[in-house]
């Protein structure tokens, strides 16, 4: 089972940045309805809250100039404050105008207004000016500039993106709910950082809200949403539903009713897990649904109608499902009207992803989600918000994450969350980008979908490799070497495991540093499970000492899990070599007398405890245990040589090599690249054959790159290739990467059906995408010599001894996400092969039918091709077989004799003739022997057919004919035929 993991991001609410990217957006908005007057009183609250008190608004028109470009002002106050006053400490004894405008060729607009500001109405010593549109600081203070020169005056200028910040605040960011209805889900944070939370509900204890203040609706709302979604205050939630209560009389605005309706049912059925009886204010809030039309509306509607679709499948709402589909409907026609007769762009990406969302429900009862038409939504969103620089991009980032677990497996899911991302990124930074794909890795790898995981994580290793993400890196990192373990992939988890330590152990970040022992006991762990056990006590040292060196408490395993699984794991191997009786015992000892007694002892005495799983039974009982959770035998790194196993796409890959320090590390930095070569090449279909790789691993110091030195056959179900790798040292961690891929792909060669040129073709994209994976940090080469120098490696040993039960077969395991390849192959087509038995039909017929007659007269030939039949060969295919058999009596040529002009246009006009009763074969001629290499033939004919080839010479028949079966319809594609040998029963 699978720990619970961080998450990168947490459910308390928004941070002001991200809540700012969301009104900057609604700012756009009001722009593109034309919305003036909105503007103007958004502008003026905010003013009096953050820079004056004492404003009143101009009179005149704002459109015509009848306010003489005075949208509001400063006024002289006589009343005695108190000697504590928000309003006194606030007043301007000063002249102060302020203008603002949506004009978007606003500095030409600001000109205009500034000049007609400071010659009509009166002196003025200062200008404030609101704008929509952002205006660059360089522009600013040329502004204020001509402003002084020319009027002598003062100008300040607050853009869209600084009006934007200040409404991000809690306090004020009422404002931006009422004049720019940002969607209820968009909200400051709730956790109680400063205590504000203790604060409000002393301050609402004794009084009642103004039905009709938008500022007293954000001040209960912020204390209801905290009693829903916090344990702490939920005892407050009553307090704060019967506080809000009072916004759905009448005497309200109806927008405040609405915004009451939805956060009375948000607390209702997240609060109190029970709306049933206040089911009301649903039908309430979607009564004039069509007259709220803003994204903010809209979208809320839809977050309402899911919210209510989510009580209604857990039982805590009374209402019939045909209701919420009649109301499921009025949204979408409403957004459908809206996205038509959008203005620009703007508007236009924001209600196409609202529409996205609400199609994540289905239409009707029992009818499927229709995902295609999300997806055409979120493509047409995403190619909207790409021509508006202010659309708020990570709340379409923040959808798509949380639809991983549904939509995750789609390609088309795949490739739009990677264009979000990129738009995302360009816009807010690769290190923000990279938190939302971290969280859909984390989605993933609970899903148990490790490929889809591993890709995402490799993406937020690169970025966040920099010094002050690189806490966010190790995080990554650790999940990262897991789920490539989790796949049977040690050498790559290895690989990540390591470059993560090193980062730790090289860091001045003391949360960097702290991350060592998890992550050096992440590469213990994948030792562990690839059968080196002897490395595996080397790196569970040094994870123990960085344990105990950082950790105030480090000698109680019960505190510590991680430590105390590493504890037992320990038991269990040094179990396993006392046993085994051998030298083993003596190596793990050794390293065991370094963990300090505290930690020693209990393994010690575990280990030789009747209970382990280890003394129990027969070796075969224990054995069985073994394979179900080691790749490879323990103490596999025992011996004067290595050998390493795993298992990948149903090829049982080994590996030996010499086992000496300098040979381990560069033979493990191979297998790394190879494992995680293999991750990338997952979803592609190069048509690998289930066979057995040896790979014959040597390092020179002479070479200058690596090189396969031959390639045989060890069997007709496995070849054995040698490769000498290079020793030199590289001059930059990307020296050796481009020689060993070329070296996988000659490899994949070896096993695979597609002919060289398609499979190199193939193998490009996949190749480029684990040469970016392979560089994490540093080279496997120098993190092994990192952590296991030469004074540690024990060659005395390790070559004293052996493996466990060095005589006895293990299978090892292998992940489903790398089983082989299932379903019609890459080149097959069903159109195509039915033609091509039609044609089979046609020629076999017309070349052999007449001796097809002579074959079945006769009772052992008979007897044979009856015998193809119960196994499952089509009638075609046994046509096809004696045709060809026909074809080699008639036109016999020996096996090393090469095909001549003449013999290749002989074999031609055989083919195109027909048979005659003068030329039929005899039964005698069809020998057993002709026909079963005929049958072999025929198999080999067929594959070329499809475009493929046999990877080496004497390759096991029977594996290229299942091949066949499984992927190309040989014993399934059929078409209606003539009774061609009149069997008994006919199959369909």
């Amino acid at each position: 089972m699978k720990r619970p993991l961080p998450r990168a991001l947490n459910s308390e609410g928004q941070t002001p940045v991200k809540i700012a990217s969301v009104i900057r957006y609604h700012l756009g908005e009001l722009s593109a309805r034309n919305a003036h007057h909105e503007f103007e009183h958004l502008c003026r609250y905010l003013a009096k809250a953050r820079i004056h008190s004492n404003i009143l608004p101009a009179t005149g028109p704002v459109s015509s100039g009848g306010d003489q470009g005075r949208d509001f002002e400063t006024f002289r106050s006589q009343v005695a404050y108190p000697a504590v006053s928000n309003f006194k400490d606030m007043v301007s004894d000063a002249k102060v105008v302020f203008g603002s405008s949506l004009d978007k060729r606003i500095e030409r607009k600001i000109r205009t207004d500034v000049g007609s500001i400071a010659t009509r109405g009166g002196s003025v010593e200062r200008i404030i000016y609101f704008c929509e549109s952002n205006l660059a600081v360089a522009k600013r203070h040329k502004l204020k500039a001509w402003a002084r020169e020319s009027h002598n005056v003062s100008l300040e200028i607050f853009d869209g993106t600084a009006i934007a910040d200040l409404l991000s605040d809690r306090d004020v960011f009422w404002i931006a709910q009422e004049f720019l209805h940002i969607p209820a889900e968009i909200m400051p944070t709730t956790a109680d950082r400063d205590g504000w939370y203790g604060r409000q509900v002393e301050r609402w204890a004794d009084r009642s809200p103004m039905v009709v203040s938008n500022a007293d609706f954000a001040e209960v709302k912020f204390g209801l949403r905290r009693a829903t979604f916090h344990n702490d205050a939920r005892p407050h939630l009553l307090f704060w539903i019967g506080l809000m209560k009072p916004f759905l009389k009448e005497s309200a605005p109806r927008q405040l009713q609405r915004c009451a309706d939805y956060e009375l049912a948000v607390a209702h059925l997240r609060g109190k897990g029970d709306l049933a009886s206040e089911f009301g204010l649903v039908r309430d809030y979607f009564a004039d649904v069509e007259d709220w039309l803003a994204v903010a509306d809209l979208q809320d509607a839809a977050t309402l109608l899911v919210y209510a679709f989510g009580g209604l499948m857990l039982g805590q709402c009374d209402v019939e499902p045909a209701m919420l589909f009649k109301w499921r409907q009025r949204v979408m026609s409403v957004l459908g009207r809206e996205i038509a007769r959008a203005p620009g762009p703007g508007r236009r990406s924001g209600l196409l992803s609202v529409r996205a969302f609400l199609q994540s429900m289905p239409e009707s009862v029992g009818s499927p989600i229709p995902y295609e038409r999300c997806f055409d939504d979120w493509e047409a969103a995403l190619g909207e918000a790409e021509k508006t620089p202010l659309f708020p991009i990570e709340e379409l980032v923040r959808d798509l994450s949380k639809m991983t677990p549904a939509l995750g497996e789609s390609p088309r899911f795949v490739a739009l969350a990677d264009r979000a991302d990129g738009l995302f990124a360009s816009r807010q930074g690769p290190v923000a980008a990279a938190e939302h794909m971290y969280v859909r890795a984390i989605t993933f790898y609970e899903a148990d979908r490790l490929l889809d995981a591993i890709r995402d994580l490799h993406r937020v290793q690169f970025r966040w490799l920099t010094g002050d993400t690189m806490v966010r890196f190790q995080r990554a990192s650790f999940i990262l070497a897991k789920s490539y373990l989790e796949l049977g992939l040690a050498y790559a988890s290895k690989h990540v495991a390591l470059a993560a330590s090193f980062s730790a152990l090289h860091s001045d970040d003391p949360a960097v540093i702290h991350s060592l022992p998890t992550v050096m006991f992440a590469a213990a762990d994948a030792d562990n499970a690839a059968g080196n056990s002897l490395s595996y006590f080397n790196l569970l040292l040094i994870g123990l000492e960085a344990h105990a060196r950082l950790d105030p408490d480090p000698l109680q395993p019960d505190k510590h899990p991680q430590v105390d699984a590493q504890l037992g794991q320990a038991t269990a191997l040094r179990g396993l070599a006392a046993r085994e009786g051998g030298t083993q015992l003596a190596a793990v000892d050794k390293l065991l007398s370094e963990v300090p007694f505290p930690l020693r002892d209990p393994i010690v005495r575990a280990s030789v405890d009747p209970s382990g799983f280890w003394l129990k039974g027969s070796w075969d009982d224990v054995w069985d245990g073994i394979e179900e959770h080691f790749l490879d035998r323990p103490f596999a790194d025992l011996g004067t040589v290595r050998s390493t196993r795993w298992r990948a796409f149903g090829i049982r890959w080994s590996a030996v090599f010499d086992n000496d320090r300098q040979t381990n590390g560069i033979a493990e930095e191979f297998l790394a690249c190879l494992q995680i070569t293999l991750a990338a090449l997952a979803g592609t279909d190069l048509c690998l054959l289930p066979i057995e790789i040896r790979l014959e691993l040597s390092v020179s110091r002479a070479a200058r790159r690596a090189k396969i030195l031959h390639k045989k056959p060890s069997s007709a179900t496995g070849s054995v290739i040698a490769i000498r790798l290079a020793r030199r040292d590289a001059e930059s961690p990307h020296d050796h990467t481009g020689e060993t891929l070329a070296i996988i792909a000659e490899v994949l060669g070896q096993i695979s059906m597609l002919p060289v040129g398609e499979l190199l073709e193939t193998l490009k994209e996949p190749l480029l995408t684990a040469a970016n994976r392979i560089h994490i940090g540093r080279p496997y080469r120098e993190l092994y010599d990192e952590f296991l120098p030469d004074e540690r490696f024990a060659k005395t040993e390790r070559h004293a001894s052996s493996p466990v039960q060095p005589d006895r077969p293990h299978r090892g395991w292998q992940h489903p996400l790398l089983a082989p390849k299932d379903g019609p192959g890459p080149t097959y087509d069903p159109s195509d092969a039915l033609t091509y038995v039609r044609a089979r039909y046609d020629r076999g017929l017309r070349l052999a039918g007449l001796s097809i007659r002579g074959l079945m007269a006769d009772e052992d030939r008979r007897a044979r091709l009856r015998g193809w039949h119960e196994e499952g060969l089509k009638d075609w295919e046994i046509l096809s077989i004696v045709l060809n058999a026909a074809v080699n009596i008639r036109h016999p040529l020996a096996d090393d004799a090469e095909l001549s002009p003449e013999d290749l246009d002989r074999f031609r006009r055989a083919f195109e003739s027909k048979e005659a009763e003068t030329t039929a074969i005899a039964a005698s001629a069809f020998t057993d022997e002709l026909l079963v290499t005929s049958r072999r033939l025929f198999e080999v004919a067929y594959l070329r057919a499809w475009g493929l080839d046999i990877p080496f010479p004497d390759l096991d028949e029977k594996m290229i004919e299942t091949f066949l079966v499984d992927r190309y319809g040989l014993r399934t594609d059929d078409v209606e035929h003539p009774d061609i040998f009149g069997w008994p029963s006919q199959p369909n």
